[in-house]
């Protein structure tokens, strides 16, 4: 049984690149997808320097970064004037800064990578149509809707926000709805207006809501996210008095891709004997420090060290958990504040707009260190 392989619940980013840390390490697995196929679907995400480290640990970077558009630049402009607040050079002095390029890609992109490396391996299994609707923690193992249980010497829950698993393992709330809506597009580049910047991330703030947008899939589609505070409100509604070249932008998209922006409150348990939480099932944050990826990933570098150092999976998982959690509870707990910064009004947006100007661009990056120059 111990070398019989370990079951992955989910075949997403977190399940995938999880499958890879553990081949790096000469263990095999299972990977589990509830889909028919495993589907490379999504939006537009952003790779920090974190991401692609942990891209490289994992062997996947050279099958994505092809694929990544490379902006020169990220601009925090006012939704209401169209001026630039803040602009932050990602060239090489960013880079050398943080020891990794910042690149930005379509999510298909990431895991059609992913997947591609997976394939390749031999020690990874995957099975698709494999939806997981129970599991046991005392037997170690998931119950499919076609009726089969499948045992294993551990099991990982990468089954996202939603995840069956995470009910099991107990200590934790149901996703907590923030009361922001999410609507992404995804455009053709030369649906992009002229007064567009299209190789820069460019982030305008908004009274009650934000808007992001980039170039992907190595500068041939442009990603869109408007995020708007209130439930209810459309992005044609909220940012109605928006400065020409966002109210332009948000125009040309005919059909809007909409769901709630939902995380997790921090939790203190993420497994119970050798049933384990990574990825969204464990620390699922609100998208404003364009983290949900990185985490996922950096999740499977830091698991398969520790259960590289420990053969026993449950003290592994115990280990994994203790280095992991106080990285992921600051990112959801900032990720929560970066919303009521984006979204401010009256004074408070204005003091915004006056620090972000005033701020040199040195002490800024400053303020980034912990995020990026993370390192297993």
């Amino acid at each position: 049984m111990a070398d019989s392989p370990i079951l992955i619940a989910g075949g997403g980013i977190a399940g995938l690149a999880t499958s890879l840390g553990l081949a790096k390490i000469g263990r095999q697995s299972h990977v589990l997808e509830k889909s028919r196929i495993f589907e490379t679907v999504g939006a537009g995400l952003q790779l920090g320097p974190n991401a692609v480290r942990a891209l490289q640990y994992l062997g996947a970077w050279d099958g994505v970064a092809p694929h990544c558009s490379s902006p020169e630049e990220i601009h925090i402009l006012d939704g209401l004037t169209g001026k630039i607040w803040k602009r932050i050079k990602l060239g090489r002095e960013f880079e050398k800064r943080f020891g990794a390029p910042y690149r930005v890609c379509h999510r298909a992109d990431l895991q059609a990578g992913l997947l591609a490396n997976v394939r390749a391996s031999s020690a990874i299994e995957l099975q698709s149509n494999a939806e997981v609707v129970d599991a046991s923690i005392a037997e170690t193992s998931l119950t499919l809707r076609n009726g089969l249980t499948m045992k294993a010497p551990a099991i990982l829950a990468a089954d996202g926000i939603h995840s069956v698993i995470r009910n099991k393992i107990g200590d934790g709330p149901a996703p907590d709805n923030s009361g922001h809506t999410l609507f992404r597009a995804l455009l053709p580049m030369h649906a992009v207006p002229a007064g567009i910047e299209a190789n820069v991330v460019s982030l305008w703030l908004y009274p009650g809501g934000h808007v992001v947008h980039y170039a992907v899939s190595n500068g041939t589609q442009f990603n869109i996210v408007a995020t708007v505070g209130t439930q209810g409100t459309t992005p044609e509604a909220l940012f109605k008095s928006a400065c020409s070249p966002l109210a332009g932008i948000l125009r040309v998209p005919e059909n809007w891709l909409e769901w709630p922006a939902l995380d997790l409150a921090p939790r203190t348990i993420w497994s119970r004997n050798n049933i384990c939480l990574i990825g969204d099932a464990a620390h699922a944050s609100l998208p404003y420090l364009a983290q949900g990826a990185a985490m996922s990933l950096e999740d499977a570098w830091v698991l398969s060290a520790c259960m590289q150092a420990n053969p026993d999976s449950s003290s592994a998982f115990e280990s994994f958990a203790a280095k992991r959690a106080p990285r992921t509870w600051a990112v959801q707990i900032r990720s929560r504040r970066l919303g009521n910064i984006y979204h401010a009004k009256g004074l408070t947006r204005l003091l915004t707009g006056m620090v972000l100007r005033a701020q040199p661009s040195h002490l800024f990056l400053k303020q980034l260190s912990w995020l990026y120059q993370w390192d297993a």
